[in-house]
């Protein structure tokens, strides 16, 4: 009967050469052996931590993307078929870019958006951040990248912008999340 169900692709699990062969522990021996906590960067020489720095800019991406735009039947692409989160965000907090959307030219619906990412953000990392966070953040923590994305609200074009690291450059452990976060 076993043999039969090899043919089926089951296999029994097999247990593999050294230790003990029915899967327990020692009484008194450790789960796992100890590991060494990661050690924090060393710090950035940073001058000014509300400067941008380390600024990437995709501008020629959007000029190839908007030159290359090709429709498919049901009128959807990369660029203007956004994820609903990214055109929810825009609707509900975006920040008016004040220039016309570059595919449909809408004059008021084009909104830029700021997402911060970093390891010292933690659970807070990939959060929507107004100019004046990213001010006061700036200030609290080492190192982190801001990327700025556009969001047209009417017909959907979406593109990152440019990213950009902000921050005084003094290393600090992740922030932790908070109970009601847990729950």
């Amino acid at each position: 009967m076993w043999g039969g169900l090899a043919a089926y692709g089951w296999r029994m699990a097999v247990p593999r050469g050294g230790g003990n062969p029915r899967g327990t522990r020692a009484p008194g021996a450790a789960s796992k052996p100890p590991q060494a906590r990661p050690e924090l960067a060393e710090p950035e020489q940073v001058a000014d931590p509300h400067a941008p720095r380390g600024i990437i800019d995709y501008t020629l991406q959007r000029r190839a993307a908007l030159g290359s735009l090709v429709l498919v039947a049901t009128g959807a692409s990369d660029h203007l078929d956004p994820h609903p989160h990214l055109l929810r965000a825009a609707r509900n907090h975006g920040v008016p870019a004040g220039e016309p959307c570059p595919w449909c030219k809408s004059k008021d619906d084009l909104a830029t958006l700021n997402y911060a990412y970093g390891d010292e953000l933690g659970p807070y990392s990939g959060r929507l951040r107004t100019q004046a966070e990213l001010a006061r953040m700036a200030t609290e923590h080492g190192r982190f990248r801001v990327y700025l994305v556009e969001v047209c609200r009417s017909c959907g074009w979406n593109h990152l912008l440019r990213s950009y690291v902000l921050g005084d450059g003094v290393p600090r452990p992740a922030l932790r999340a908070t109970r009601d976060m847990l729950d």
